[in-house]
């Protein structure tokens, strides 16, 4: 929800304390400067005289003149000297407000709360009825509770969790607002380091990205410490820094109903599962997922973005399916025979350049995922021309892949006039994302009938979109 963000007050730029730097007996006055556009903090502390501060320390943490606690966790200080005093500029990675934390070992999670841009409209499920009452001629609101949505694993539990209240900062006069709000959360069955449910979070933010085909960034995230003797109320703590990914709104793109993509509603029956495959595999997938969401997340040339994206394809064939061409056996007898007959000075050289003779070449991966399967005979039609473009056979598709890929790394002229360029670049991009995108759908099980639907639909609109250039250019239209 929204408002844990809003727990920061804007005006609260600059925090006035004593400051305790962790690991050492130093207790220094300083100020903490925060700005909340842009998720940054410093902490400058002064001294009278010279004092030997680490460069690294885990923690620095203390309470400001106000009151509030704050602890800045993953710390690097810098010193430095004016006429009279002496300066210490602290830099961190996390700033924990709400709480004193005196060693790494201190900061166990036990709960985390946050939210994703998009996510209400993601998670989007009726909460509000209005019926007329025919007797009073009056309208009737009502609300119902939604369930939670739950994952459960043996390091976590996950739940998507909905909140509907009115607006209680709304005026009543003609109208009333009413809004559902969704929450993610995380209960840890144990202890759990900050970094680790940093992780966590952001395996659920790529995931939501994923499935919505949008860049996502978190909003807020608090979390409720591990202590060993729980009292009956433990206040949350607000985490906050450099590290986390906190919402730009020039950067957001509303999720639009339009716009095809996987909704919660669409998995909510085999969430838990679709949920169990996103997390165990997450660590093998890393490269593929990172790969693939660079095409979100950053500005850069087409030509950057197809080479990405290419890497994508050819990790997931590498870390999914079976990296040779002759069992290791066979082609141990075949590259010992050709080493055999070649002269003994040259035998060294020809083992360095055979040494990766048996992966499959880019050729035959591609040719392996333009040609997705179904078990299901009656979608068999729709699997032979889901990766198709510009009516080109596969083959033409791959030597397209091949040459502009070559190109781009390489930069050989000879190749220049077979790469593609500009819209038929764009195009090829779009071919190969939404392959990717088909892929990790499918390592988490989620209904075939559901990743079909959407593969299809965006295969449609990549092909309706060059039937319209098409048409444009052979009328000779100009804008």
């Amino acid at each position: 929800m929204k408002g844990d963000r809003t727990l920061v007050k804007r005006d609260e730029t600059l925090q006035f304390g004593n400051w305790h730097v962790g690991g050492t007996e130093f207790n220094l006055n300083g100020i903490l400067t925060s700005n909340y556009d842009t998720n940054e903090v410093e902490l400058e502390l002064y001294s009278d005289e010279p004092i030997s501060l680490p460069h690294n320390t885990d923690v620095v943490y203390g309470k400001t003149y106000k009151g509030q606690e704050f602890t800045l966790y993953d710390c690097s200080i810098q010193g430095s000297r004016s006429t009279s005093k002496f300066f210490y500029k602290v830099n961190c990675s996390y700033v924990l407000k709400g709480g004193n934390f005196a060693s790494e070992k201190e900061i166990n999670v036990r709960e985390v709360y946050f939210s994703v841009t998009n996510l209400n409209r993601w998670a989007f499920q009726s909460a509000v009825n209005m019926k007329l009452d025919d007797d009073s001629s009056e309208y009737v609101i009502t609300t119902k509770n939604i369930d939670d949505v739950i994952h459960k694993n043996d390091e976590f539990e996950f739940t998507i969790r909905y909140i509907t209240l009115p607006d209680y900062d709304y005026y009543f006069t003609s109208s009333l607002k009413i809004e559902t709000n969704t929450q993610l959360v995380i209960n840890f069955l144990n202890p759990t380091s900050l970094t680790r449910a940093h992780s966590i979070i952001n395996q659920v933010r790529d995931f939501i990205s994923l499935c919505s085909d949008t860049r996502a960034y978190i909003e807020y995230v608090s979390i409720i410490p591990y202590v060993s003797e729980p009292n009956d109320f433990i206040q949350r703590i607000e985490v906050f820094g450099e590290a986390i990914d906190i919402e730009n709104k020039e950067k957001v793109e509303n999720l639009r109903d339009h716009k095809p993509y996987i909704s919660l509603e669409k998995i909510k029956g085999n969430f838990n599962l679709c949920m169990q495959n996103w997390f165990k595999k997450n660590e093998k997938l890393r490269p593929v997922i990172d790969l693939y969401l660079s095409l979100n997340y950053h500005r850069t040339s087409l030509e950057r973005h197809f080479l990405n994206i290419v890497q994508a394809l050819e990790a997931y064939h590498r870390l999914t399916r079976k990296n040779y061409v002759l069992p290791k056996g066979e082609h141990s007898k075949k590259m010992k025979t050709i080493i055999e007959h070649v002269p003994e000075e040259y035998q060294g050289w020809i083992k360095e350049k055979l040494a990766f003779s048996n992966e499959p070449s880019l050729h035959e991966r591609l040719e392996e995922l333009l040609t997705p399967t179904s078990k299901n005979r009656l979608h068999e039609g729709k699997y032979h021309h889901l990766f198709r473009l510009r009516d080109k056979e596969k083959n033409e598709i791959i030597k397209d892949i091949k040459y502009t890929r070559n190109y781009n790394t390489h930069f050989d002229e000879k190749l220049s006039k077979k790469t593609v360029k500009g819209e038929e670049l764009h195009q090829l991009i779009a071919l190969l994302k939404n392959m990717v995108e088909f892929y990790l759908l499918t390592e988490l099980e989620i209904d075939e009938e559901t990743i079909l639907d959407l593969t299809w639909e965006k295969s449609n609109r990549l092909s309706i979109r060059n039937t319209v250039l098409e048409s444009i250019k052979d009328s000779n239209i100009t804008f």
